[in-house]
């Protein structure tokens, strides 16, 4: 999709395109359209590149000589105006935005949104099989006091915060009570990719009963028992689909965001949890599913610039950063929670390319982006010498980063070797 959005714009401004790889590396087989463009596929699947008629390599250096009859009434890169390559560069990034935003809203058309009616329209199998309680059941009242919303369940419940709640359903036309615990019980709701719980096999769904032999009571007694781990292999049981299982933990000290907006490190295992029971959904509007796209797509751009900023101020481990191999045991873990999980990491990688690619760094589009701002504003261009040392600059800088990220990646692999 990035590469796609450099080459759609370069048409649009008249300015060839001599190949569009996906991946990198010796090419296994290709074709050429009838405007020039040889479309390839490479051996190395690891994203790709466009290669603009007059350029040298990927990074945009010029060649000398190019048969300009292979591409008919298209411009090189280097002679078009710099408007024009301004927004031939800019695209990448908007494109991977755009897919991101896309992406965020179809997960939102996919899931739906909640109904505020006391329905029940989704119930965590171990509640429903330990507990009278059912699918489409209507709450009526929590310990007495009359229910008329979702929310007011909830409202009620957070009062009192007891182990157990009364309450008041109909089902049918039957009206019965019932007693719960406390509705926000361990229960895996999401599961970070590459975190301590994908590494021991967790499942979106399964619910804690135990951690070293003692019972939980709610999800927060179990974040306590998390955090107080200090790192320590922790035996733990859980209920899945019918089974009790038994299975181990290592607690990993990670960077979590504060509400001043600093980031402090503490044992978590990478989990969410969830309530016992969820409203019933809808399906959303366009409109509204494109607005929660953008903002979930704004939202990762946010994200991002508080991580660096966090890494700066010596808050965030580098540690923490994942390469190639990381993403894909990130996306292996995502396919193994679901589709809505696949989708998010998608979409959250579509965001970080387009925001990492606009960072201020030869080679990068951000990088071009500063190189046709100076040549827009001093009305000359770089010299040629200039131009060969910054790429090589971010070439070196760029594939230091890949060497790091990759060491924390088999770092993270003897872990799961190990564990």
């Amino acid at each position: 999709m990035h590469e796609f959005g450099h080459f759609y714009i370069a048409r649009i401004n008249k300015i060839g395109v001599s190949v569009f790889s996906i991946g990198f590396g010796p090419r296994l087989f290709s074709f050429k359209d009838k405007k020039g463009t040889e479309w390839q596929f490479a051996i190395i699947p690891l994203g790709g590149f466009v290669k603009f008629y007059g350029d040298e390599n990927p990074a945009s250096m010029k060649i000398q000589a190019v048969a300009k009859s292979d591409y008919l009434s298209f411009a090189k890169f280097d002679e078009a105006p710099v408007l024009s390559r301004f927004s031939t560069v800019i695209a990448g990034p908007l494109a991977n935005f755009i897919f991101s935003v896309l992406i965020f809203s179809l997960i939102l058309l996919i899931q739906g949104v909640s109904v505020n009616d006391p329905v029940i329209g989704k119930l965590n199998k171990f509640y429903e099989t330990n507990y009278d309680l059912k699918i489409n059941d209507r709450i009526l009242e929590v310990e007495g006091k009359k229910v008329e919303s979702f929310k007011e369940i909830f409202s009620h419940i957070n009062k009192t915060e007891a182990e157990s709640t009364k309450f008041t359903v109909r089902r049918g036309n039957t009206v019965k009570e019932i007693e719960l615990p406390y509705l926000m019980q361990p229960i895996v709701e999401a599961i970070e990719p590459l975190s301590a719980a994908s590494l021991a096999g967790l499942r979106i769904g399964d619910v804690f009963l135990t951690v070293e032999e003692k019972k939980l009571l709610n999800f927060n007694d179990l974040r306590e028992k998390i955090i107080q781990s200090e790192g320590r292999k922790l035996k733990i049981t859980i209920f899945r689909n019918g089974q009790i299982l038994q299975k181990s933990i290592i607690p990993v000290l990670s960077p979590i965001e504060s509400q001043n907006g600093d980031y402090v490190s503490i044992y978590r295992i990478g989990v969410a949890g969830g309530p016992i029971f969820y409203p019933p959904t809808e399906t959303p509007s366009i409109w509204s599913a494109f607005i929660f796209g953008t903002e979930a797509t704004v939202g990762v751009i946010t994200a991002s610039f508080k991580g660096i900023k966090g890494i700066i101020r010596g808050q965030v481990d580098p540690k923490h950063l994942s390469g190639p191999i990381g993403i894909a045991h990130a996306v292996s873990d995502s396919v193994n929670s679901g589709l809505l999980s696949l989708l998010s990491l998608v979409a959250i990688i579509s965001t970080g390319i387009g925001f990492v690619n606009l960072l201020p760094i030869p080679v990068l589009d951000g990088g071009h982006i500063l190189i046709l701002a100076y040549e827009y504003i001093s009305r000359r261009k770089p010299t040629e010498g200039v131009l060969r040392f910054s790429m090589i600059f971010g070439l070196v800088l760029l594939l230091s980063l890949l060497m790091f990220t990759t060491f924390n990646d088999i770092s993270r692999l003897v872990l799961f070797f190990n564990f």
